[in-house]
């Protein structure tokens, strides 16, 4: 590893492989950021164009029409929100929008290989300027070139989420390829290392737990999920495809199973709620996944225990997160739990956010989490949990010592 207070880092260590000469970090990344759009732009189209086939043979429509829908997934991966002839559909399938962060990430590491030289931190913010600002264009253009009169893109959302994409991802890229990451990493105070990975591991921690709370309840309303699937008269090629696309919404449900497990729940429609100690949903989509969602009506007492996830999941991060250090004095361990605890909050809630959008117009305009209340509860339940996890730690250690 390279001298942390060093700003410069020899590009391509490593690579055994020649650098590409005369070729700058930024006209690397700059090409990164056009392959990563392109590539995955691909993917979105092929899948597409498969569906279109799976579907009836290519009987109905042309290529075109299955295209410019791969295209129109791809922007939705974005965060764009589409408007099919006054239908607006605007929840983003996260699954999506992870394959174009890794697509970017990976695109950046591989800029990292083919340039030649050094980089400082300004030849780095550079090069992710070129690569996030090549991302941008690709993304411009598709989107002006799939507007069409019965499908309509917004690009300000489309402009935003590809910003967003570049920069996370295909920033992460170049600064992992060059070492910079590493580096600035090894420049954190120790607690501050302790609190990210603590809150990252506490964050994902809830995510797996929402994720189980669904696939639990789909496994108890299976038969209603399977009469839901029958009812639909899908072919077996309509079938795969609709699979598929649900899967691309499996984080969505992830979190919105989260937000169910801190307390305030989510809406699905106007007027609905969905939350340990109340049940108002009324008539609900056909679509399997929902089948997963509990009936009207005052739920069983006890399902207020479901609290006690969020804090649980605090205290295994901050656990994880201090497992190879020394004791802490109880004082100190307890703010640097309940540090962990609140930070994972805030992480959780804005992935929370991220998992709710419209899925048309009317009732279903309004299909997500209550984020001012999921900020209040998550943070608090825990930033209580990462206090309990700091200072149990603490007792064990010096048990232990």
């Amino acid at each position: 590893m390279s001298n942390p207070t060093d700003p410069t880092v020899r590009l391509r260590r490593g690579t055994g492989t020649p650098a590409d000469a005369g070729r700058s970090l930024a006209a690397a990344a700059a090409l990164a950021g056009l392959v990563a759009a392109g590539v995955t732009l691909v993917i979105c189209m092929s899948l597409a164009l498969t569906g279109w086939f799976l579907a009836d043979a290519g009987a109905h429509g042309d290529t075109t029409d299955a295209l410019r829908a791969g295209a129109d997934g791809w922007l939705v991966g974005h965060g764009s929100r589409l408007d099919l002839a006054g239908l607006r559909l605007g929840m983003t399938p996260l699954a999506l929008t992870m394959m174009l962060l890794l697509g970017t990430f990976r695109a950046g590491r591989w800029a990292t290989r083919r340039a030649d030289g050094t980089a400082d931190d300004r030849t780095l913010a550079t090069a992710a300027a070129a690569l996030v600002g090549c991302y941008v264009v690709i993304a411009v253009l598709v989107c002006v070139v799939a507007t069409q009169s019965g499908a309509t893109p917004g690009l300000g959302r489309t402009v935003l989420g590809a910003l967003l994409v570049g920069t996370v991802g295909g920033g992460l890229g170049l600064a992992s390829g060059t070492g910079r990451l590493d580096d600035w990493l090894d420049l954190a105070p120790r607690w501050a290392r302790e609190l990210a990975v603590g809150a990252a591991v506490s964050a994902l921690a809830l995510v797996a737990a929402g994720a189980a709370l669904v696939a639990i309840s789909l496994l108890f309303s299976f038969n209603e999920a399977s009469s839901i699937y029958s009812g639909l008269g899908l072919s077996a090629g309509d079938a795969l495809t609709f699979t598929f696309l649900m899967l691309l919404m499996a984080p969505n449900a992830a979190l919105l199973g989260s937000a169910y497990l801190l307390g305030p729940g989510f809406a699905f429609g106007t007027g609905t709620t969905v939350t340990p100690t109340a049940v108002g949903l009324g008539a609900v989509p056909a679509f399997p996944i929902l089948a997963a969602l509990p009936d009207d009506g005052p739920p069983p007492g006890w399902l207020v225990g479901v609290l006690v996830v969020p804090a649980v999941c605090a205290a295994v991060g901050t656990v994880v997160a201090r497992r190879d250090t020394e004791p802490l004095a109880y004082d100190l361990a307890a703010l640097r739990g309940a540090g962990t605890g609140f930070a994972a909050g805030v992480l959780i809630t804005i992935a929370i956010a991220l998992a709710g959008g419209p899925l048309g117009t009317g009732r279903l305009s309004e299909i997500g989490a209550p984020l001012a209340e999921v900020l209040m509860f998550s943070t608090g339940i825990m930033g209580l949990g990462g206090l309990i996890g700091g200072m149990g730690q603490a007792w064990a250690q010096r048990r232990r010592h």
